[in-house]
């Protein structure tokens, strides 16, 4: 896959493509041309296969070749109208919805930006903000298992892959992608989080938050309107949450272990 193919199905004017073989990370490379100043508005960069990919808490990505989809989108922040807020959230939600309707297939989103199938961790998103001497950018970084079925121990019950033994064209992908992330950017937010609750696979759920060093355990009753998770805790206090992880989802009730 390379940048000619990914640009002959992009309808957005302006975008300019780079692709890589293998890449210590996108995120990485495009903080680095942001810092070098060689950004100028908006850039996707995307990799078959990355030697340092990471999410959030710099947690490893794992990224091997040419099983995985590994894209960041550049964007300068003065060009994006969505609320700062729901950025998070927004790119969570149409990157499900992109990849329900390109390869029809029911992708779910735990909270805050996980994406979800059949019970596994498919894609991950990262949102940094970097600046060089004149103007501020968000580094929107997406990895995602697309045929990846083999994983280091420790990923191996958590992981999975978006589809098996499927031709997928990633180059019509990734450029859907890209277009629904600027999308998304150029939008109010004002529907995105009715959109997002649809596909949460959290709301009404028992789930195990880690909360710097504090576990809460509880049941989300809520995602409000500006994506803070409602819980009411196995104390029954409620709480609203807007950092944080859910690190267990029972789907049954706070006592299972």
């Amino acid at each position: 896959m390379n940048a000619k193919e990914i640009t002959a199905y992009l309808t957005t004017p302006a975008i300019e493509v780079l692709t890589f073989d293998t890449i210590d990370s996108t995120n990485t490379a495009a903080k680095r041309l942001i810092a070098n100043g060689e950004i100028t508005g908006t850039n996707a960069l995307i990799a078959n296969e990355q030697s340092a990919g990471y999410g959030r808490h710099g947690r490893s990505f794992y990224s091997p070749d040419a099983t995985g989809l590994y894209l960041t989108v550049i964007q300068p922040l003065k060009q994006i109208k969505a609320s700062p807020g729901l950025i998070t959230t927004g790119i969570a939600t149409v990157a499900a919805e992109t990849l329900s309707n390109q390869l029809a297939v029911e992708v779910g989103i735990k909270w805050v930006n996980d994406l979800y199938y059949q019970e596994r961790k498919v894609a991950g998103i990262l949102v940094e903000q970097v600046e060089d001497a004149t103007t501020s950018y968000l580094v929107i970084g997406f990895g995602l298992n697309l045929l990846t079925n083999t994983f280091p121990k420790g990923l191996a019950n958590k992981a999975g892959a978006l589809l098996t033994n499927v031709e997928v064209n990633r180059a019509s992908l990734t450029a859907a992608l890209i277009e629904a992330f600027i999308g998304y950017f150029e939008s109010d937010s004002s529907a995105i989080l009715a959109r997002y609750r649809a596909r949460s696979l959290v709301i009404g759920e028992y789930v195990e938050l880690l909360l710097g060093q504090e576990k809460l355990k509880g049941r989300v009753k809520a995602i409000n309107d500006q994506a803070g998770l409602v819980i009411e805790t196995s104390t029954g206090q409620e709480k609203t949450l807007y950092a944080g992880e859910i690190t267990k989802l029972y789907m049954t009730d706070w006592t299972v272990s």
